[in-house]
């Protein structure tokens, strides 16, 4: 008898360290994240796994004036890491990244202050750079493989400075035509590639543009120094209806929030590439 329970105490010994091992790998291949929005989610599925990514902000919602639901606080003081713009974009998330807790935030406008690239625009995620270093740091979080993750980093890097060069030369003869955006949200995105936009019909979407101001983009357009006006899905293109009314301008439309992407690790990439695609074909 006590035999029996002697084997038995020691086989459970041996296969306890087994048993443990499984469910630590298991805690550690579920580990979520939680983004803060859509564009930042592709940055990181590129060395994160996309099915262990949570994004805060849902598809057709601008991050600029979101409210967060009582579900959404739940999911933000149960994270155990947090990826977001900062706080003069997301300014609803500033008090939880200023409280104490063992929530690990990465705020990457302040990461694009520390490698003195941030400017005026608020839009950091559509900065190649600051893609990079963000994709570096996610790397480090990644619960399965870090081996595989830097692997995965370093492919991602290689192939966005490829796309940054490719972009320039396609967009080269066509960077003297003008052209409008909705809202100033691409400017590291266009620094990158070499091409400026003549205008955008509003800084921020939730300020209406002055009369004075619509007159001189009609008159731009009148004197055709644009070919091509650039609308948003978030909101309605009643204003650039009104404005190029009557005339023959080529339209396209950016999405600054990625709504259509879904998360692969070539999913940033695949956007930024449509991006360039698209300014091409109505440049023409």
């Amino acid at each position: 008898m006590k035999a029996t329970i002697l084997k038995t105490l020691i086989s459970l010994l041996l296969i306890l360290p087994s048993l443990l091992a499984v469910s630590l790998f298991s805690q550690a291949a579920e580990a979520r994240i939680l983004v803060s929005n859509k564009p930042l989610a592709l940055i990181a599925a590129a060395t994160y796994p996309a099915d262990q990514i949570d994004i805060l902000v849902p598809d057709g919602m601008s991050p600029h004036d979101y409210s967060l639901r009582p579900s959404d606080i739940i999911r933000i003081r149960q994270a155990d890491k947090v990826l977001w713009a900062g706080d003069h974009v997301e300014p609803y998330l500033a008090k939880f990244a200023k409280q104490k807790s063992k929530t690990e935030w990465l705020d990457a406008t302040e990461l694009m202050q520390t490698l003195g690239l941030y400017g005026s625009d608020p839009h950091v995620w559509l900065s190649p750079e600051l893609a990079i270093a963000i994709s570096e740091r996610i790397t480090a979080w990644n619960p399965i493989s870090l081996e595989q993750a830097t692997k995965d980093h370093q492919a991602f890097a290689n192939t966005l400075n490829k796309l940054v060069t490719s972009s320039k030369t396609q967009l080269a003869p066509l960077k003297h035509s003008g052209f409008f955006v909705f809202h100033q949200a691409y400017d590291y995105w266009f620094q990158a590639i070499d091409i400026k936009q003549l205008g955008a019909f509003t800084l921020s979407p939730e300020r209406k543009p002055g009369a004075r101001h619509v007159q001189k983009m009609r008159n731009q357009l009148q004197n055709k120094e644009v070919r091509c006006v650039l609308s948003e899905p978030q909101f309605s293109p009643a204003l650039i209806d009104t404005v190029v009314n009557g005339l023959t301008i080529h339209r396209g439309e950016l999405d600054p929030l990625a709504g259509k992407s879904v998360l692969t690790k070539t999913a940033y990439i695949d956007w930024l590439s449509d991006m360039t695609k698209t300014l091409a074909e109505c440049l023409k």
